[in-house]
C-alpha cells in the first residue's frame, strides 16, 4: 500500500489513467515544478503544445500577409474567426498558409475574410497543395548512386541501319 504522500494526481486533462492517480514510487513521471504527469500525458501534453505554437505561427503569418498585400484596414475579429472555423473543420493551417500566399502571388481577387473561404475550396488551389508536398517528399535523384564494378557484364548492342541506309547498303 504507498502512503498518501507517494501518490500525484497527474495535472493533465486529458488523462486516461484511472483516477489521474500517480504513484511516485513506481510509475514513470514528470515534475515540473509542483506538477506532476504521467510520462506518457507529459509528452502528449508537450506534442500539443507545439502544434499550437505552429497553428497561432500560421495565423499571425496570414494576417501579416492580409495586412500587407490585401488590406491594412481587415477587420482582425472577423479574419480570425473565419481561420479558426476552418480549423475546426479539420483543414490544417499549413494549407491555410498555402492558400494565402497562393491568392497573393496569383493576385487572385480576395478582398474580404469571409472569403478566404471560397478559395479554401477552389480545386485548383487544392492541386497546387498536393503537387507541393508531392514534390518536397520525393526523393531527390542525388542520395542514390551507382557503384561501377570491373567485375560486370558489359554488352553493347549493333544497331541495323534504317531507312535508306539499309536500302542502299550504307554502313554496317
Amino acid at each position: 500500500m504507498a502512503k498518501k504522500t507517494d501518490i500525484k494526481i497527474c495535472r493533465y486533462a486529458k488523462c486516461n489513467h484511472p483516477n489521474k492517480e500517480i504513484n511516485i514510487t513506481c510509475d514513470a513521471f514528470e515534475a515540473k515544478g509542483t506538477c506532476y504527469y504521467h510520462a506518457d500525458c507529459y509528452a502528449a501534453k508537450s506534442e500539443a503544445e507545439e502544434a499550437e505554437k505552429k497553428i497561432k505561427a500560421d495565423m499571425q503569418l496570414i494576417k501579416t500577409m492580409w495586412i500587407e498585400n490585401i488590406s491594412n484596414t481587415v477587420v482582425y475579429s472577423q479574419l480570425f474567426r473565419c481561420l479558426n472555423d476552418l480549423l475546426d473543420q479539420g483543414i490544417e493551417s499549413s494549407y491555410l498558409v498555402f492558400v494565402m500566399q497562393y491568392c497573393v502571388t496569383n493576385k487572385l481577387n480576395l478582398r474580404y475574410p469571409m472569403g478566404f473561404k471560397y478559395f479554401v475550396d477552389k480545386a485548383e488551389i487544392k492541386n497546387a497543395y498536393k503537387k507541393k508536398n508531392l514534390l518536397q517528399h520525393r526523393v531527390s535523384q542525388s542520395d542514390f548512386s551507382a557503384n561501377d564494378t570491373d567485375d560486370a557484364p558489359k554488352f553493347s548492342i549493333n544497331k541495323k541501319p534504317v531507312g535508306f541506309k539499309r536500302i542502299l547498303g550504307g554502313d554496317k
